[in-house]
């Protein structure tokens, strides 16, 4: 049985526990460079590498390069929302989820964010901007149409306070901004149902 199988001897340097993995053949088939598992023990992060000989090894990821690697595993949704308890409301709405929040209060951070990370969702407020916050200088439609001019393309969920119309939703002007949905903020469900949209455009794109 063991010959069908190679080992890895980790020693994990966060918990001092030692232990073997046996690893079957035909999985290794299928393991792409670099692939990670964890301490049995801690749960500390490890990268399975294949040495020229064929030998494997296992190398201890930093704390940043685990979360990282965490991270890369995860869809991320940028919230850009102006109203403090309305992102701690999505925050806990997509808490027990695989999705990973990255909440900004305006358009400049919205911006920023982009630049440095991977998105795969973006759901903004409509009404962004505010006189008593100098980095909000655009509102949600203005930010979505820099984005597209900055050839970022991707899906975007609308948030606002207001009352949704039809004349809104329908305008086709949000089909070239990629604007999957809108949810009105108000009744005390709104989380519920952006978290129910997310999902749906996720598994979609």
């Amino acid at each position: 049985m063991a010959s069908k199988k190679e080992p890895v001897e980790i020693n994990c340097s966060s918990c001092h526990t030692s232990f073997r993995l046996w690893i079957p053949r035909k999985t290794l088939e299928n393991w792409k460079e670099g692939e990670g598992v964890n301490c049995i023990r801690c749960g500390a992060r490890f990268e399975i590498k294949k040495d020229t000989d064929g030998t494997l090894h296992a190398v201890a990821l930093t704390r940043e390069e685990s979360i990282q690697e965490e991270y890369k595993e995860k869809e991320t949704v940028l919230l850009v929302e102006d109203d403090k308890v309305a992102r701690a409301m999505v925050e806990s709405s997509l808490s027990d989820t695989d999705i990973r929040l990255l909440a900004v209060k305006n358009s400049s951070e919205a911006l920023e964010a982009l630049k440095n990370q991977k998105v795969d969702l973006i759901v903004t407020d409509l009404y962004l901007k505010n006189p008593d916050d100098p980095q909000s200088v655009m509102d949600g439609e203005e930010l979505l149409r820099t984005m597209v001019e900055q050839g970022i393309n991707i899906p975007a969920i609308i948030t606002t306070g207001k009352e949704i119309i039809d004349d809104i939703v329908l305008d086709p002007k949000w089909f070239n901004l990629h604007v999957k949905g809108f949810i009105q903020k108000g009744n005390p469900f709104w989380p519920e149902e952006l978290r129910a949209k997310i999902k749906e455009v996720l598994e979609k794109e």
